[in-house]
Parts: structure tokens; C-alpha cells; sequence
């Protein structure tokens, strides 16, 4: 497999994946995982186009991510998968598919949400989503750009938020 980096960042392809994840990595795909955004025409069609040349971006539903990539849509190509939140990469872990370290960068204010790290506002859901992939021995890294050394996010970490 060639899954270079494993991110969840709510904006998806943007300024910073763009300019620095995508070149950083030498990503050849973008596979975002997004049920809503899936069947959104508009915003898949917008996500594409903010893709660089050189790279192209794939967006499925989780079932359909889940296919894919038992069927090996990286296989000889350098993929970076991007998820808006943790849900969507628990259940690939869940389906079986193999997940060691997860990037967390930007998650926005969102009604419901506290905040964890710098621009990272975690819910409830998100946070059990969190606590059950740590317990599940996956690495959490807060990182916002591929060069910094990131900060590992535990259990311990999470606990401090209560809702």
C-alpha cells in the first residue's frame, strides 16, 4: 500500500494541504472520505479543482472508501487520505483496514464542540471517536504542517474535555 499520511482536517483540500502536505508527501491522490460530501455535486466538484496539478482527488462515502481501498486504489501511487473528523477512519479501522497514525490539523467551532488544541473543537462523538482509536493503539498527532514534530494526543489529554 501506498497510504503516505492519514489526515482529518475539516477543510479538506485547502491552502496548506495544497501547498505543503501534498508536495511534502509527493501525493499523487487525495482520497477524501466524506458521506455528505459525496453527494454534494458542488462541493466535490470545488474540492477537485483545488487539487494541483500532478494530483487527483477522489471522494467517497465511507462504504465506498472502504471498498476502495480493500481493492488497492493506492496500489502503485502515493495516496493521502483526508477526513473531516475521526468517525469516518474508525470505521475503516473497524471494517478491518489497518490505520497506525492519524495527523489531526484544523477541526472549527462548531455548536456542541470545546476546544482541544489551537484551531482542534472537539463533540462528544469525536472525542469517544478519539478515546476508542487510542484504545485501538492508533497514533493521535495534533501537527499542522508536515514538518513540524506534532504532539501526541492521549487519553489523558482527551479527558480534560467535559461535556
Amino acid at each position: 500500500m501506498s497510504i503516505v499520511g492519514i489526515r482529518i482536517d475539516d477543510r479538506l483540500i485547502h491552502g496548506q494541504v495544497v501547498n505543503f502536505w501534498i508536495p511534502q508527501l509527493h501525493v499523487e491522490r487525495v482520497l477524501i472520505i466524506d458521506d455528505e460530501i459525496a453527494h454534494d455535486k458542488t462541493r466535490k466538484a470545488l474540492l477537485k479543482l483545488g487539487c494541483p496539478a500532478g494530483c487527483k482527488a477522489s471522494i467517497f462515502e465511507v462504504d465506498k472508501s472502504i471498498e476502495k481501498l480493500k481493492n488497492h486504489i493506492d496500489k502503485g501511487i502515493r495516496v493521502m487520505i483526508l477526513a473531516r473528523s475521526p468517525q469516518p477512519l474508525l470505521a475503516l479501522i473497524s471494517s478491518g483496514y489497518s490505520i497506525d497514525r492519524i495527523i489531526v490539523g484544523n477541526m472549527s467551532s462548531k455548536s456542541g464542540a470545546k476546544k482541544f488544541k489551537n484551531n482542534v473543537f472537539i463533540g462528544p462523538e469525536e472525542k469517544k471517536a478519539f478515546e476508542t482509536l487510542n484504545d485501538l493503539g492508533v497514533g493521535l498527532y495534533f501537527k499542522t504542517s508536515p514538518t513540524d514534530a506534532g504532539e501526541q494526543i492521549t487519553n489523558g489529554d482527551l479527558e480534560k474535555l467535559r461535556f
